[in-house]
């Protein structure tokens, strides 16, 4: 396929579009209003994806209907009273973004040969949301404002791009172009649309202007990264979920403080694995039901990475600064007794902190950068995204400050007092290890990331596993939970050996009283 699209028809001319009109441009289409704007992209998407691939492009015809209705599909050497635009039958595309759906004959009928890919209609729609969502937004940002910019904001036929000036504009490539996969393709670099002072560079191509898509290369780390995090992470969740029930279920520790802040870090971490499942389930993978909104934009995506990707994560650094902050409580003030404590200024702070600096970020960066596929990516305003990294990196650095601190303290009382018994300190010491893994050292080592698909796996893995170290060390190695849970195992069998004595017992008293009510036989009625 080539690497800059040419369209096999042109539109027709452009619409007569007036001062109180909005309307969308389409690169070498012309302007339209956002309904026919939906129509005409969306059939193109199909287009430009599929039919210029050479499996297909030799074996039909396909052409953009100058209605705008949708694409003419139709093998070659068909007869032309039956292959043509008036004809829905040959003419396809998705009824819920064609101007007129009784005009055309649903994508997902379509039949060719070789088979298109079984989730190319998922694909296409993801190309149609993104090229809706362009219309929209440059609707709101450009129909109400005079701009002299030279080079008009237009939808490509793959991407979407702002008005410009003079230079070489660039966008990150979306991974629908080529076809896509059964898992969603990222594409390293970007495509490239030169802007001259009198508009869109228009390179040997005449009228037609080009858009540079060379630079797409297929990034396979992000297929690789994937199954690695769907691998880890569902581990991590396996092992969470019952350790925030055993935590939260013997009466012993229910109550003590510092299992409350174990129980605490074990439901945000497992919240985090949840929705990073959740996420890949439902927006990533090709075949996701709500695919389409991340190219949309839609408002539930765009709030649902926000608390998957900066609240949930806000809240892990808070209650790994709360497990730090505790612990150095108790060895500097040896005196101090935390018994009792409800920990509700922990659950305050830790969950609620997050929260108002969430809403915060979502505000302002509706306000000021609400572009983007759901806000994956990070903000183009770096100030945005400092909202959240300065915060996670403030805990993270009081973290590894405290974790040291608590080391110099224990080393110094060992110190002064050789006789002093060491067990005394046992659980300090091994809550200091605890810290370790649950500072999520491995993001301090990870702030750099090398372009290496080994390393970014590795890198992906070890944020999965955090939570499956994390349980084990608070709850499957704790002492305390295994005295707690081989207690609770004795019990319940000892009831249960109770239960099946007593069930016993009112079975033979429930036989010997029916031995004594039967009816006796006289024996003078006995044959012999």
């Amino acid at each position: 396929m080539n690497s800059s699209w040419i369209p096999a028809t042109t539109a027709g001319p452009p619409p007569v579009i007036d001062d109180f009109q909005m309307s969308c441009r389409f690169s070498n289409y012309g302007n339209f209003q956002p309904e026919a704007f939906d129509s005409v992209t969306c059939a193109s998407c199909f287009y430009f994806i599929y039919m210029l691939l050479d499996h297909y492009k030799d074996r039909y015809n396909a052409t953009l209907c100058d209605n705008g209705f949708g694409i003419l599909v139709c093998p070659k050497n068909s007869d032309a009273k039956y292959c043509h635009c008036e004809n829905p039958s040959v003419v396809y595309n998705l009824p819920e973004f064609a101007s007129n759906s009784s005009r055309i004959t649903p994508l997902n009928q379509l039949a060719l040969d070789p088979p298109l890919p079984f989730h190319f209609e998922l694909i296409v729609k993801d190309c149609c949301s993104a090229a809706r969502y362009c219309c929209r937004n440059t609707l709101v940002k450009y129909h109400h404002r005079h701009d002299e910019s030279p080079c008009p904001a237009t939808w490509d036929g793959w991407n979407c791009f702002d008005s410009a000036d003079e230079g070489m504009i660039s966008k990150q490539c979306p991974n629908y172009i080529y076809g896509g996969s059964n898992i969603k393709t990222d594409y390293d670099g970007h495509s490239k649309k030169q802007c001259n002072a009198d508009g869109w560079d228009l390179p040997g191509y005449g009228y037609k202007e080009h858009t540079d898509y060379t630079g797409c290369t297929r990034n396979d780390d992000a297929q690789a990264k994937l199954i690695a995090g769907v691998i880890t992470y569902s581990l991590s969740v396996t092992f969470l979920l019952p350790a925030v029930v055993a935590l939260g279920f013997f009466r012993p520790i229910r109550k003590s403080p510092m299992f409350i802040l174990h129980r605490q870090l074990l439901i945000s971490c497992l919240l985090y694995g949840v929705f990073y499942l959740c996420s890949t389930t439902f927006f990533v993978v090709s075949f996701a039901p709500l695919s389409g909104q991340v190219f949309e934009n839609h408002i539930f995506c765009r709030l649902f990475f926000s608390v998957q990707l900066r609240y949930l994560r806000m809240t892990n650094f808070s209650w790994m600064l709360a497990e730090a902050v505790y612990l150095f409580r108790l060895l500097h003030t040896a005196q101090h007794s935390t018994d009792g404590e409800t920990m509700n200024d922990y659950k305050i702070a830790c969950w609620g902190v997050p929260g108002v600096i969430t809403m915060i970020y979502f505000i302002v960066r509706g306000m000021n950068d609400d572009t983007g596929m759901c806000w994956i990516e990070n903000s183009s305003n770096a100030w945005v995204e400092w909202m959240i990294f300065a915060p996670s990196l403030l805990a993270m650095g009081v973290n590894l400050l405290l974790l040291a601190v608590v080391v110099i303290i224990l080393v110094n009382k060992i110190r002064c007092d050789p006789h002093l018994e060491r067990m005394q300190y046992t659980k300090a010491v091994r809550g200091a290890v605890m810290l370790i893994p649950v500072f999520g050292v491995q993001q301090l080592l990870t702030i750099y990331r090398f372009p290496n698909t080994y390393y970014q796996v590795a890198d992906q893995s070890l944020n999965g596993l955090q939570g499956l170290f994390v349980s084990l060390i608070v709850c499957y190695s704790n002492k305390t939970v295994r005295e707690c849970f081989t207690k609770w195992r004795s019990t319940y069998q000892e009831k249960a050996t109770l239960h099946t004595e007593c069930r016993q017992r009112m079975s033979i008293q429930e036989s010997g009283r029916l031995i004594i009510q039967s009816p006796q036989v006289p024996t003078e009625h006995v044959q012999l």
